[in-house]
C-alpha cells in the first residue's frame, strides 16, 4: 500500500472461491505466511488491525509446527494496529513513533508461520499488518517475510493495485515485480520456473489458462529478500551451440553444451520473415552442465511436414532466474514492470502467451519494459483465469543456426480424369492411365523426394440425339440418351429417364453423368408440323 489509499488487504481463508488457501489451518505448506529466523538472537516483532475494530485470532509456529505463541487482538491491545502510519512505521521498540509490538524470541532457526482463525465470512479481511524480524539490539533485518501463494484484495472493482514484490528463483535470482495500476479486487499471485502447469513441456505449460491453474515454487517477499540468507545466483556459459548433419527423416537434434544448469528457449524460424511467425515452432527446456540434445520433428507451427531443402534458421538463449507469474483472477492490467534486482543488471525482456483466453495476445519475442510496463489485459481475459508472464533474468543469447532442412519425401498420390481429359505431373500433360514418378535424389540435401502419382481414366458418357427433325402434328420422336454403368440423366424437360418421347415443338438436351463425374451433353431441335387445313391442296391431271 504505496499511500493510506491504495487499500490492499490480505485475505487468509480457506475455501474462499476459487482462490488457494492461503495462511489458515488448511493452507498446508504452499499456503504459509513465513517469517526465516537466521540466530535464535534475532526476533519477530508483529502487530495486525481490521477494519471497523473487529478482532483477529493467530498463531505463531515454529518450523517443527509446534504452537509457540497465540492470542486474539482487538481495539487498544497490544500488537493491535489502529491505522497506515502504525504499519509503515513499524514496532516503536525498533521505531520512534510506532505502535506497541508485540514480540516473540526463537529459541530455533528456520521458518516461523502465522495461522488465522478464519471467521464465518469465509475469509479474514487483515487490514493492516507489520511483521518485522530484527537484531538483537533491534535493528530492523528487510527480507524476511515471505510466501509461496499469497491472496489479497483491493476491495474495490475499481481501485487499483499499486504494489510491488520480490520473487526469489530456486537458482537465486531476485526481480521485483511492480504493477502499473491493474484492478482486480481479489487476486491470487504466486511464482514459478514453469508455467500455469509443470508437466515437463515447458512450451504449453507457460500458456495462460481459462480458470485456475497455478502452484507456488518460488519464494514470493514483499521487499528485497535479505542477502545473507538469500544470496545471489549467476548465469553459467555455453560452449557450443549447433546442429549435426540431420538424417533424411525430418527431424534435427539441437546440441547445447554448458557449463551450468540453466533453460533453453529456441525459436525454430520455418517462415523467413523476422519475428515470431505463424509457421515457426518453439522449444523450451532445461539444461544441465554438459551436452543436451534438443529435438525438432520437422513440423511446423501449422502442423505441417516441412519440405526437403527448406532454408531454417535456430535463434535462442540459455537463461537462468526463468521466472514465471501466473496470476489468478487479476482484471484489468495496463502493464507490469520487472527489474532485475541481484544479481544487478538491465530490466528483462518479458514473454506471454494468452492466446487460450478471450481477448488474448501472445508475444514470444519479448517486450522491452516501456514506461507502462509490458503485458497488458483486459478485464474478460483476465476475470476468473490465469494469465502468466515469464521472464529470464539472465541470459546468452546463442548464435544463429542456419540449414537446409532435410527429408524423405516419398508421397504417392491418386488421381482421376475423364477419357479425353488431361493432367500436367511428372513434366508433361497424362491422359493414359498408368503410374508416372516425378523427382528423385536431391543434390542440396541427399534426400529423396519422390512423387508417385496413379492416374486411373474413367469412361466418358458419349452422347447423340440425332439430327434436329422435322414431324407432323401428332407424330412423336423418341430421343435416347444413351445407355452406360450407373449413367445418371438429367433432361431439360425435368426428366430423368435414359428416354424421353417428344411431340411439342422445342428444343429438347440433356446431360449425361458417372459415378465419377464424368459427363457429356446433347440436343436437338424438333419441329411439329400441323396439317394443311382441308380444300387447300389441288391434284391436277393432264
Amino acid at each position: 500500500m504505496p499511500t493510506a489509499s491504495d487499500i490492499c488487504e490480505l485475505w487468509p481463508h480457506c475455501s474462499f472461491g476459487d482462490y488457494p488457501a492461503f495462511a489458515a489451518p488448511c493452507a498446508g505448506p504452499d499456503g504459509r505466511l513465513n517469517i526465516r529466523i537466521n540466530s535464535t538472537s534475532e526476533k519477530i516483532w508483529f502487530g495486525f488491525g481490521l477494519e471497523w475494530g473487529y478482532t483477529v485470532t493467530y498463531t505463531l509456529y515454529n518450523p517443527s509446527g509446534g504452537a509457540v505463541m497465540t492470542g486474539t487482538l482487538g481495539p487498544g491491545s497490544q500488537g493491535y494496529l489502529d491505522n497506515y502510519n502504525q504499519a509503515c512505521t513499524g514496532p516503536s521498540a525498533i521505531a520512534t513513533g510506532g505502535y506497541n509490538a508485540l514480540v516473540y524470541q526463537p529459541l530455533t532457526t528456520g521458518d516461523y508461520y502465522f495461522e488465522f482463525v478464519i471467521p464465518s465470512t469465509g475469509k479474514l479481511n487483515l487490514h493492516f499488518f507489520d511483521v518485522t524480524v530484527s537484531t538483537a539490539s533491534n535493528v530492523a533485518v528487510n527480507g524476511r517475510l515471505w510466501s509461496k501463494n499469497w491472496v489479497f484484495s483491493t476491495m474495490d472493482t475499481d481501485r487499483a493495485f499499486k504494489g510491488k514484490f520480490y520473487i526469489y528463483s530456486d537458482d537465486h535470482i531476485v526481480t521485483e515485480i511492480s504493477f502499473n495500476q491493474f484492478k482486480p479486487f481479489v487476486f491470487a499471485v504466486c511464482s514459478n520456473p514453469t508455467g500455469c502447469t509443470a508437466t515437463g513441456n515447458l512450451t504449453s505449460d507457460r500458456v495462460s489458462q481459462p480458470g485456475r491453474v497455478q502452484y507456488g515454487q518460488f519464494k514470493i517477499f514483499l521487499n528485497n529478500p535479505d542477502p545473507v540468507v538469500y544470496p545471489s545466483g549467476g548465469l553459467g556459459n555455453v560452449t557450443a551451440f549447433f546442429v549435426p548433419p540431420p538424417s533424411c527423416t525430418g527431424d534435427v537434434n539441437i546440441k547445447v553444451n554448458s557449463t551450468a544448469p540453466g533453460v533453453v528457449d529456441l525459436i525454430v524460424h520455418v517462415n523467413p520473415l523476422p519475428g515470431y511467425q505463424p509457421e515457426d515452432v518453439s522449444i523450451a527446456g532445461t539444461v544441465v552442465a554438459g551436452m543436451n540434445t534438443f529435438t525438432w520433428d520437422g513440423i511446423n507451427g501449422l502442423g505441417q511436414p516441412v519440405p526437403n531443402g527448406t532454408p531454417i534458421r535456430i535463434e535462442g538463449q540459455v537463461t537462468a532466474g526463468l521466472t514465471n507469474l501466473p496470476l489468478y483472477d487479476a482484471e484489468s492490467s495496463v502493464g507490469i514492470k520487472v527489474a532485475l534486482v541481484r544479481p544487478t543488471g538491465s530490466a528483462p525482456k518479458t514473454y506471454w502467451a494468452d492466446n487460450l483466453l478471450p481477448g488474448g495476445t501472445i508475444n514470444l519475442d519479448g517486450c522491452l519494459q516501456p514506461s507502462s510496463g509490458c503485458h497488458s489485459w483486459g478485464y474478460i481475459t483476465g476475470d476468473g483465469n490465469t494469465v502468466n508472464t515469464w521472464w529470464y533474468a539472465l541470459s546468452q543469447t546463442l548464435t544463429p543456426i542456419n540449414f537446409l532442412h532435410r527429408r524423405n519425401q516419398l508421397v504417392t498420390q491418386a488421381y482421376s480424369i475423364c477419357n479425353g481429359d488431361s493432367i500436367w505431373f511428372a513434366g508433361a500433360w497424362r491422359k493414359t492411365a498408368g503410374t508416372y514418378v516425378d523427382g528423385g535424389y536431391s543434390l542440396l540435401t541427399g534426400c529423396d523426394s519422390t512423387h508417385t502419382a496413379i492416374l486411373t481414366v474413367n469412361p466418358q458418357p458419349v452422347v447423340d440425339l440425332g439430327p434436329d427433325l422435322i414431324k407432323c402434328a401428332g407424330e412423336s420422336v423418341i430421343l435416347d440418351a444413351g445407355a452406360g454403368p450407373g449413367f445418371i440423366y438429367n433432361w431439360n424437360t425435368g426428366a430423368t429417364t435414359r428416354t424421353i418421347v417428344v411431340y411439342n415443338t422445342g428444343t429438347y438436351s440433356v446431360v449425361v453423368s458417372t459415378a465419377n463425374g464424368c459427363t457429356d451433353s446433347g440436343q436437338m431441335h424438333f419441329t411439329s408440323q400441323p396439317a394443311p387445313p382441308p380444300g387447300t391442296l389441288q391434284i391436277k391431271h393432264d
